[in-house]
């Protein structure tokens, strides 16, 4: 899906109510599609295990991740 598709991922996970695992292996997201995502995820409330493994995330990513978790309250 890559960063453009994380994107509006992203941007759906704002609206989530019942999402609660998603599974996001080996879909090119870099660290601009991670950013995205760790947006969503602040205020997302129901999403409780993300996979992002095999994705070009880098260091950058990791760093929103990361934060994005910190604040995150599920």
């Amino acid at each position: 899906i890559g960063d453009e598709g994380a994107q509006y991922l992203a941007n759906a996970l704002l609206y989530n109510k019942t999402l609660s695992d998603l599974e996001l292996y080996d879909n090119n997201i870099g660290s601009q599609g991670a950013e995205h995502i760790a947006i969503a995820l602040q205020q997302n409330k129901t999403l409780i295990s993300i996979d992002l493994s095999s994705n070009h995330i880098g260091p950058q990513g990791v760093q929103y991740l990361a934060k994005a978790l910190r604040q995150n309250q599920v």
